[in-house]
């Protein structure tokens, strides 16, 4: 009995191993949905507050709206969108600034095309938890999300990033 026991526990263990994403196949699975996301047409606005426009997806609220960020939730997470008009979106101050604050995050990689400069911003707070943030240009979009969520969650968030569009003065 208790040899078939240990058997159906290494049974479980050997299929939750195999069901849990590797931490390269989260690397290159979260950089292919950033960079895809970053790549296509952006969403139509369907959300603006007096300074910009943006793309909300259906299961995200405003909390808060403050002059240049809004604090932004989805299933009790939040997320914090935060829009500088001072730079453009080839600016690449955000994506230089995290360089160099973080000496080896989990991930940071860049995307370029046209007049644009995107990034994802990835960094491990503790095995359970990530620092997320992709960006645009002056417009980027944070988060804490658990591993699982990691690439789903930064599609959405380049969604958003990519459909911001600032008001004329």
């Amino acid at each position: 009995m208790k040899k078939h026991a240990l058997i159906n526990s290494f049974f479980v263990v050997f299929l939750l191993m195999g069901c849990s994403m590797s931490i390269e196949e989260l690397s290159k699975t979260t950089i292919n949905e950033a960079e895809q996301a970053f790549n296509e047409e952006p969403i139509e606005p369907n959300e603006e507050t007096e300074l910009f426009s943006f793309y909300l997806p259906n299961k995200f609220q405003i909390e808060e709206s403050h002059e240049s960020n809004l604090i932004l939730e989805k299933n009790n997470q939040s997320y914090i969108l935060f829009v500088n008009q001072n730079e453009m979106s080839d600016s690449k101050v955000s994506f230089e600034a995290l360089s160099a604050q973080y000496n080896e995050p989990f991930i940071l990689e860049s995307f370029e095309q046209d007049n644009k400069f995107g990034y994802l911003f990835v960094d491990e707070l503790n095995d359970k938890e990530y620092e997320v943030t992709v960006g645009i240009g002056g417009t980027k979009l944070s988060t804490t999300a658990k591993p699982n969520n990691i690439s789903d969650d930064v599609k959405e968030m380049m969604n958003i990033v990519s459909s911001v569009e600032p008001k004329d003065s």
